[in-house]
């Protein structure tokens, strides 16, 4: 069974955890590397019922997008071609065309995907830099990915990273996580310190995190894991 060890600032004990890639190990930067395999080995038995619990999702081809943050509605129409790439772009203002191999709803959802995470470095970071600006907030930088269980998170080497499905939301609940990890610049923790640091700058964080955490905020294809490659 193979287990990605990824090291990390903020994490403060050993953590075996399923992503969508796969089992991780999550490593403290002052543990040694012997005692997260020892940890590993005896969490084997629970690895294993996990692994036996994943299901494949089926999920449909989207036909359209509803981006909030930007405000667009897309109409998504796929195209069909005898080429082993799939690409993803505007075909006009209010249409993408998934065109290439488009046989498994696989192989166009993935692509719907990298097409976010394009799209989100273009919307995203100019409008996250922006804010972190106008509240001093001093970072080094900004990433974007599609993470499944996180809108954002802010490291030690004061690197923010973004959720691309932020897209999906209006742009006031996208300033509140921006505000959220950088006052995690000051208070690397979930402190009343930091609430307090929060509501500064945001003062109802409780409302941005019920639109954040509501059913269905999200359409299900772009956090679905296992894909089914049925045509």
């Amino acid at each position: 069974m193979e287990i990605r060890l990824r090291r990390s600032d903020r994490a403060r004990r050993i953590l075996l955890r399923m992503t969508e890639n796969g089992p991780e190990l999550v490593i403290p930067r002052f543990a040694e590397e012997g005692q997260a395999v020892a940890f590993a080995q005896s969490q084997v038995s629970w690895l294993e019922r996990v692994l036996r619990s994943v299901r494949v999702e089926k999920i449909q081809r989207p036909e359209n997008m509803s981006l909030a943050f930007t405000g667009e509605k897309l109409t998504i129409e796929y195209l069909p071609l005898d080429v082993v790439w799939t690409g993803v772009r505007y075909k006009g203002p209010e249409t993408l065309l998934v065109s290439g191999n488009t046989k498994t709803e696989e192989t166009c959802i993935l692509a719907l995907r990298n097409w976010l995470k394009r799209k989100a470095v273009v919307e995203l970071r100019p409008f996250a830099a922006d804010v972190c600006s106008e509240l001093g907030f001093e970072l080094a930088g900004f990433t974007i990915g599609l993470q499944r269980r996180v809108w954002g998170t802010c490291s030690a080497r004061r690197v923010i990273a973004l959720n691309s499905a932020l897209l999906f939301f209006p742009k006031e609940i996208v300033r509140y996580v921006i505000i959220h990890e950088g006052c995690h610049l000051t208070e690397m923790n979930h402190s009343i310190r930091f609430w307090n640091l929060v509501k500064k700058y945001y003062p109802y964080p409780e409302h941005a995190r019920r639109v954040l955490n509501a059913p269905h905020s999200v359409p299900a294809w772009v956090h679905a894991k296992n894909l089914s490659p049925s045509r």
